[in-house]
């Protein structure tokens, strides 16, 4: 790698690096990289939804009568 293309690594934004990684991981193909990105947040959505429903809101470990909610 260049010192050219490490400076322009270290301009892009988070989401830039994110969507240039999907790209190489694709091939160039824009169309299979789309796919991949949509893909996996489809699929942290539902894991964030999963571990969401498996909090207890408003239980605290310990607290009795008169020592807290």
């Amino acid at each position: 790698m260049t010192a050219t293309q490490i400076a322009e690594m270290a301009s892009m934004s988070e989401a830039e690096m994110i969507a240039l990684a999907y790209a190489e991981a694709a091939g160039g193909d824009a169309r299979r990289a789309l796919l991949q990105a949509i893909e996996d947040i489809l699929s942290l959505e539902a894991k964030l939804a999963t571990a969401e429903r498996r909090i207890s809101y408003g239980y605290v470990r310990g607290a009795g009568p008169g020592r807290g909610t």
